[in-house]
C-alpha cells in the first residue's frame, strides 16, 4: 500500500517525465530534449498530407509585356503595405516602384556604383515603415530607401585580409545583418579524388560605424550562428579557351545547405538527414523532423539537365570552341545517387515555413511541405509549371509566371486548399 505522500512524490515524477515525454498525434511526436522541441513526422503522417493549390486567376498581376513594365528577368520583388510593388530586374539593372493597379510609379535605384545605385540585386526586403532595403552583391553593400523612395544609408560588406568571402542575406530584426562567412579554401589530401563539403559559418554581423566609408558604415563584427558544410563538390580540371587548370566543381543534385529567415527566427536544412533547424536569438529552438525516402537521380535527370545546358550554349552564339569546352565539361560531370531532401525554404510572415522539394530544371512544377510555426506540417503545395515563388503565407504566395515567350510576369495568387 502506497501512502499518500508516496503518491504525491510519483504524480510530480509523471509530470516530470511527461515534460520530457513525446506527446503522438497520429504519426506526429514532440517531445523536448534539453529546452529543444523535437517534431518529428512519420511517413505515413507525410502521405496523408492534404494538397493545396493555386487558384487558376491571380488576385493581381504586373505584365512583363506592358508599356510601364517591359520585364526581362525579375530578380526580386516585394509588396508595399498599399499593395505597390517593388520589382528588380537583371537586364534593366535597376529597382522600380508601382502602384497596386501595375502602373509605374518611379525608379528607386539606378545603374552603378554611386550610393543608391545598383549593380546585382540579390535580394529585396520590406522593412517596417515601408522602406525598403536592397542587397546588392556586385557592389557588396546593402541599401535602405525610405517610403518615398529616396535612398537612406548604406552598408558596406567587409573584406578580410585572408580572403574569407562574405555574403548578405538579410537585415535582422535587430539591426545585424544576416549572412554566411567562408574562410579561403585550402585543398586537402584527402578531397583530390572524393566528394567533400567544406564547412562554413551562418553569422550575424554586427553594424560599427566607420569614418572611413562613404556614407554608410562598415561590418566587422561577426555573432556566430553556426557551422554548417557548404556544397558538395569535387576537384577537377576546367579548360577554356584552351586553358585548362585544377578547379572545384559543384557535384550535380548534391546537397547543399540551406538557409532561410524572416528577421527574427532563421531556419537551417543542411541535408544530411531531412531535418530542418531553427534558431532564435539564444540558439538552436527546434528541429523538424519529417520521414521521407530521398528519390533517386536517375539517367533521365542527367539528360534533362545535360540537354538544356547544352541547348543554352547552343542559342548564346558562342564560338564553335567554347561550345566544345562547354561539351566536354558536361560529359565529364560528377552526379549525386539521390536528390536532397529540402532544395529551398521560405518563411511566411504568418510563421509558416515552406520546404520545397528539389527540382531539375528552373520551369519544373514545384512543390512545398508546408509546416505552421510550431513545425507542424500541413499540407503539400503543388504549384504549375513556370512559377518561381517569391514571397509565401498560408493564404497565398507572390511569384513570377513566364509565359510561352518566357516573358515574366509578377503575379499574386490565393492558396485554394483542398478538402
Amino acid at each position: 500500500m502506497i501512502r499518500r505522500s508516496g503518491w504525491l512524490l510519483l504524480l510530480m515524477a509523471l509530470n516530470a517525465c511527461a515534460g520530457n515525454a513525446e506527446r503522438s498525434a497520429a504519426g506526429k511526436t514532440v517531445r523536448d530534449s534539453a529546452g529543444v522541441s523535437i517534431v518529428a513526422h512519420s511517413a505515413d503522417f507525410m502521405a496523408a498530407l492534404p494538397e493545396w493549390t493555386l487558384d487558376s486567376t491571380p488576385i493581381q498581376e504586373l505584365r512583363g509585356d506592358a508599356t510601364d513594365t517591359q520585364f526581362a528577368n525579375i530578380l526580386y520583388a516585394v509588396q508595399r503595405a498599399d499593395g505597390g510593388f517593388y520589382v528588380a530586374d537583371q537586364q534593366q539593372r535597376d529597382i522600380k516602384a508601382f502602384a497596386a493597379s501595375g502602373a509605374f510609379e518611379r525608379v528607386l535605384s539606378r545603374p552603378g556604383r554611386g550610393p543608391g545605385e545598383v549593380g546585382y540585386v540579390s535580394r529585396l526586403q520590406m522593412l517596417a515603415g515601408d522602406s525598403l532595403a536592397s542587397v546588392d552583391a556586385s557592389n557588396r553593400r546593402l541599401s535602405v530607401f525610405t517610403p518615398d523612395g529616396r535612398f537612406a544609408r548604406q552598408v558596406l560588406f567587409p573584406r578580410f585580409e585572408d580572403g574569407s568571402s562574405v555574403r548578405i542575406t538579410m537585415l535582422l530584426a535587430d539591426g545585424r545583418l544576416l549572412g554566411s562567412l567562408r574562410q579561403p579554401r585550402v585543398e586537402a589530401p584527402e578531397n583530390r579524388d572524393s566528394v567533400y563539403r567544406t564547412p562554413f559559418a551562418i553569422v550575424a554581423y554586427r553594424v560599427v560605424p566607420s569614418a572611413g566609408a562613404d556614407t554608410g558604415v562598415l561590418l566587422t563584427a561577426v555573432d556566430t550562428i553556426a557551422v554548417v558544410p557548404d556544397g558538395e563538390s569535387y576537384r577537377a580540371n576546367t579548360t577554356e579557351n584552351g586553358e585548362t587548370w585544377a578547379d572545384e566543381h559543384p557535384l550535380r543534385f548534391g546537397r547543399n545547405t540551406i538557409v532561410a529567415s524572416d528577421g527574427r527566427r532563421t531556419f537551417v536544412a543542411t541535408n544530411e538527414t531531412a531535418e530542418i533547424v531553427e534558431y532564435g536569438a539564444t540558439g538552436i529552438v527546434r528541429r523538424i523532423r519529417s520521414a521521407r525516402t530521398s528519390r533517386p537521380v536517375t539517367a533521365e535527370d542527367r539528360a534533362r539537365l545535360e540537354q538544356w545546358v547544352l541547348d543554352g550554349v547552343e542559342k548564346s552564339g558562342r564560338p564553335a570552341e567554347a561550345k566544345a569546352d562547354v561539351q566536354r565539361m558536361v560529359k565529364g560531370w560528377r552526379y549525386a545517387t539521390s536528390h536532397e531532401a529540402v532544395g529551398r525554404l521560405l518563411v511566411g510572415a504568418d510563421g509558416s515555413v515552406w520546404a520545397e522539394d528539389p527540382s531539375i530544371l528552373e520551369d519544373d512544377p514545384r512543390q512545398f511541405v508546408v509546416y505552421d510555426s510550431t513545425g507542424t506540417a500541413l499540407a503539400r503545395v503543388v504549384l504549375p509549371p513556370r512559377i518561381e515563388v517569391l514571397r509565401v503565407s498560408m493564404r497565398e504566395i507572390l511569384g513570377v509566371w513566364k509565359d510561352a515567350d518566357d516573358v515574366p510576369h509578377l503575379r499574386r495568387w490565393s492558396i485554394s486548399r483542398q478538402p
